[in-house]
């Protein structure tokens, strides 16, 4: 069932889900006190047993996640409860994460790598400096802007939750495929535990491979953890053999045997460089554009949908939510599969069943605004379920379901997929045809 349109905290208004894992839910959220989009999420409380001390104690950590305040780390803005279970509202972060990156270009160019680790050690450095381990670094908490600015999320999550009441189930707080030894044996995390969690991700990164190996079980993996770490990277082509060296040390089982400090890391790195880096932005834009071309594809040719709308899907966060434990196995490909790429057809009926023909236009008007201020991610995404929904109910020639149309090939054209624009463009261009009143209906600015 979904939780768009229901209020937390007397303003933030949810939107969509964006992730789901063993903690709770992540929403896109509309803060109607400041007009702004913010991230909120809602932690489970299953295993709260003073729910009282337990929201101060979550109260006071929030606040100490949000004294750190550095362009590499996520934005906290405010915290508190509804219905009994925490809530975190951070700032909402429009990119993808190193997760996403990886899964679809492989192993990244080693000079990227540097970009990415140097930005989640500056965030580390700022972090341990504050007094504030992460505890959970892995790919899918990595997030890389459309600007290119490298944040790191969820900063200090596990101490969020009552760790004693859930690990009280044999569950260790953290990703087993990107936890420290220590951390899998349940003593206390140090800084190095967090650089250990580095490592693994700019190993990785390099790589395109899941460093402690590819199992389906858990316990091979946690074998491996403690038994002989992530593979070498000496000797291997990488095309930096100081980088590789460097993530080999980050590795290293032992917590002494590794550098100590994200700031000692961070000078091996090399600087954070100022403004976009253009491979980066680069990476992030070819993802953004398949998918964008993915929602083309999704689309039938002027067939209607069923609007029985299943349990909630997004097939965009998989790589950040799926389950408590994320999986082991990344699957990696030099360019992600077409069924990858395709807009989750539960996601589409789901929106589709709140739709109306009377409320199309005004969520079209929403989408060019969108088009208009840039946020071309989640343009192509209102504007592939509005041209689903009216192709279903208003039919191929209407000039709702057309203006949609235009717009997602405006989206497409904006990110550089020219040839999937030209021919929504030459779809709509048919559409229409000779005589058609232009202005009917299809000048959705207002």
């Amino acid at each position: 069932m979904s939780d768009a349109g229901i209020v937390v905290g007397g303003r933030y208004r949810l939107l969509r889900r964006v992730g789901a894992g063993g903690m709770g839910v992540v929403h896109e959220a509309h803060d109607t006190v400041l007009d702004r989009k913010v991230a909120v999420k809602v932690f489970r409380s299953d295993h709260a047993r003073h729910p009282e001390a337990d929201m101060e104690r979550f109260r006071r950590e929030g606040m100490a996640l949000a004294r750190i305040r550095h362009p590499n780390v996520v934005g906290v803005y405010d915290t508190g409860m509804h219905e009994r279970e925490p809530y975190l509202v951070t700032e909402f972060l429009d990119g993808v994460s190193l997760y996403q990156l990886v899964r679809m270009h492989g192993g990244l160019p080693a000079p990227v790598v540097r970009l990415i680790g140097a930005g989640m050690c500056a965030a580390l450095a700022a972090a341990h400096q504050g007094g504030v381990l992460h505890r959970d670094v892995k790919p899918s908490n990595v997030a890389i802007t459309t600007v290119g600015q490298v944040v790191l999320q969820d900063f200090g999550i596990a101490r969020l939750i009552d760790q004693s009441a859930v690990t009280q189930a044999n569950v260790r707080l953290g990703t087993p495929a990107f936890m420290a030894p220590e951390s899998v044996r349940g003593l206390s995390p140090t800084p190095a535990t967090d650089l250990y969690s580095l490592g693994l991700c700019l190993h990785l990164a390099l790589t395109g491979e899941a460093p402690l190996g590819e199992s389906d079980d858990i316990g091979p993996i946690i074998e491996r953890a403690v038994t002989e770490g992530a593979r070498p990277l000496r000797g291997r082509v990488v095309g930096d053999p100081e980088l590789a060296e460097l993530v080999d040390e980050l590795c290293r089982l032992e917590p002494a045997d590794r550098p100590q400090s994200a700031v000692e890391v961070l000078e091996r790195l090399g600087p954070v460089p100022a403004g976009s880096p253009p491979a980066l932005t680069e990476l992030v834009r070819r993802c953004l554009r398949a998918e964008a071309v993915g929602y083309v594809r999704s689309l039938p040719d002027d067939e209607a949908t069923s609007l029985d709308a299943p349990e909630y899907l997004d097939l965009w966060a998989q790589g950040d939510a799926a389950a408590a434990v994320e999986p082991a196995v990344v699957p990696v490909a030099r360019t992600v599969p077409e069924e990858a790429l395709s807009l989750s057809m539960a996601t589409l009926q789901l929106v589709m069943s709140n739709m109306t023909p009377e409320n199309a236009v005004s969520r079209q008007r929403e989408a060019v605004n969108l088009v208009l201020r840039g946020e071309l991610r989640e343009a192509a995404r209102l504007l592939t379920t509005l041209s689903q929904f009216c192709l279903g109910r208003l039919g191929p020639d209407h000039p709702t379901t057309l203006a949609s149309q235009y717009w997602q090939a405006v989206c497409l054209a904006r990110l550089g997929a020219s040839g999937e624009a030209l021919a929504l463009f030459s779809r709509v261009s048919e559409r229409a045809g000779p005589g058609r009143d232009e202005g009917e209906g299809t000048d959705v600015r207002g």
